[in-house]
Formats: C-alpha cells, sequence, structure tokens
C-alpha cells in the first residue's frame, strides 16, 4: 500500500485540528505522515500534537502566514507516495485513505484524485459539479477540485508549486483558488486528473447560499476565482461564472433571500476585478524546521 504524506497548514484553530487527527488516526493506512505547518505566534498547539505523536506520525514546521505558502514548505518535506493536502478544520470518512490508494493502483494513468465533501449533515460542501464521476477539465476544476479533497501522486505533486499570492493569507486580493490554480499548474506539466464523488472528506459549508460567509469573504473569493482564470487566459469562462452568479442572484431573489442574491452579486464583482486586476507579488519567508515525532 502506498505510503501517505498529509500537509496541514494551521492557525488559530485548536479543536478542529483535534477532530482531524481523530479521523486519520482511524484510516487503515500503513504508513502516514503528517506535516503539521504551524503559523501560530504562540505553542497553543503544542498540548494537541504531544497528545497525538503516540498514534500518529507528526512533523511540525514553523511557517509564515498563508495556506499556499505553507503548503509549498510541506511540499519540500513530503516523502510520501500520495500528497493531499487537509484544511485544518476538514476530517477523513472512514476508510477514505485506503479507497484512495486502492483507485490510485488502479489508474496508473492518472495523477490526481478529487473526492467529494460533505459537512456535518451530509449535506455537500464543496465539489458542487453535476457529474458524480469525471475527469478533471479546465471547466469543470473549479467545481472539482476544493484543497481538503485532493490527493496527488508524490512525484507528481513535487513537480510544481502553489502560487503564493494566491489563497488564504497570502495578503493580496486573490483570497482563494489557490488549489485550482495548482491542479492547472499540475495538468499543465502533463498530469491528469479524475473526480469520483463516491469518497468524501467532511468540511464545513461555506459558501454564497450557505449564509456562512460574509460579502467581504464573498468579493474574496470571486476575486480569486478571476484571477485564476486571468493567469491561465481562460476569460470566456470567467465571463460564464459572472453570468452564472448572475442568474443564481435573480433565481434567489425570487425565492426571498435577498442576502444570499447579494452575496452573489459580491462574488460577481469579485470575478469581474479578479479577471482584470494585474498581477500583484508577495516576498517568500524563510521558514523555522521543529520536528516533533
Amino acid at each position: 500500500m502506498p505510503s501517505f504524506t498529509l500537509i496541514i497548514p494551521t492557525m488559530g484553530r485548536t479543536t478542529e485540528l483535534d477532530s482531524l487527527f481523530e479521523s486519520v488516526a482511524l484510516q487503515n493506512v500503513a504508513s502516514l505522515d503528517c506535516l503539521v505547518i504551524d503559523q501560530n505566534p504562540d505553542d497553543r498547539l503544542g498540548p494537541i500534537l504531544e497528545r497525538w505523536q503516540s498514534k500518529l506520525h507528526i512533523r511540525r514546521l514553523r511557517g509564515p502566514a498563508g495556506a499556499s505558502r505553507s503548503r509549498n514548505l510541506g511540499l519540500l518535506h513530503a516523502t510520501g507516495d500520495i500528497v493531499a493536502f487537509p484544511d485544518d478544520d476538514c476530517w477523513y470518512s472512514p476508510g477514505l485513505l485506503a479507497d484512495v490508494s486502492g483507485w490510485f493502483d488502479q489508474h496508473p494513468e492518472f495523477g490526481i484524485l478529487t473526492v467529494g465533501a460533505r459537512d456535518l449533515d451530509g449535506v455537500a460542501s464543496g465539489n458542487r459539479w453535476p457529474q458524480d464521476r469525471c475527469e478533471i477539465r479546465a471547466i469543470n476544476a473549479f467545481r472539482t477540485t476544493f484543497c481538503s479533497s485532493i490527493f496527488v501522486r508524490g512525484p507528481v505533486a513535487r513537480s510544481a508549486r502553489f502560487d503564493e499570492a494566491i489563497g488564504p493569507g497570502a495578503g493580496t486580493p486573490w483570497s482563494c483558488g489557490d488549489e485550482t490554480d495548482y491542479v492547472f499548474n499540475l495538468c499543465d506539466r502533463g498530469a491528469k486528473g479524475f473526480f469520483d464523488r463516491r469518497w468524501y472528506i467532511g468540511h464545513p459549508k461555506r459558501d454564497m447560499l450557505s449564509g456562512e460567509i460574509d460579502s467581504r469573504r464573498a468579493i474574496g473569493y470571486g476575486r480569486g476565482m478571476g484571477h485564476v482564470l486571468r493567469k491561465h487566459s481562460f476569460y470566456l469562462l470567467g465571463g460564464a461564472f459572472v453570468g452564472y452568479d448572475l442568474l443564481r442572484s435573480v433565481v434567489v431573489t425570487f425565492k426571498g433571500d435577498l442576502r444570499a442574491a447579494a452575496l452573489c452579486l459580491h462574488h460577481a464583482r469579485g470575478v469581474l476585478t479578479g479577471l482584470t486586476h494585474s498581477d500583484i507579488k508577495t516576498p517568500n519567508a524563510q521558514p523555522e524546521n521543529i520536528s516533533v515525532a
């Protein structure tokens, strides 16, 4: 069975990380390495990591703020045959890693597998593409790639890096789209990706229709999407996303959900901004390596 490396950026959260570790400890795989990229200015993770180091192989790396910077640091240290990028507030469904391992064994032509995402109630919380199984293409990548649900063969994963100007904590207007940009980069290098909703990770639902985000985040999500589309010259697809947001706003307005309608408009505004705004560069920071186990 292939080995796994889980790259886990974290900042601010504690109990959520406990839940992730609990779900990981129940996975039936022989070799699993957790790379925790700690962006906290204090040692709040110390007690949690000490509690789990007897059950999991954990390495703690001190890293700078920014999810993409942290994941790039993790990629420098990742040794697994399969690399994953779980958020610190997600969890793995029972048997997931064994299923992922088996799928890669049966499909040597693919370098990337993405699975579904559900919240605690079993409702889809990401990857809302209408097909349950499909190859990942430009037209569906934003609806089939969700960072916590991405699994990549090790050599493929290490062949590219996340754009550190995109994603949470980047310090730029592009607060999402980092994982989709990374998948695009892998595909540009010849990797093939597949989406299969039979398996899933758990993650809280946060989108325009759930009421779990505000206008600032909706605009940031849109900007990130638009920026990635611009970066890869998918302008027509960007226009389609704007049109979809406008249509969705009309539909939910007729349903009486004016707040969701406004968030859809904010998201559309963000996509347009991302499609037309110039690139922003951010400096790289040097991380500190702290081995816990």
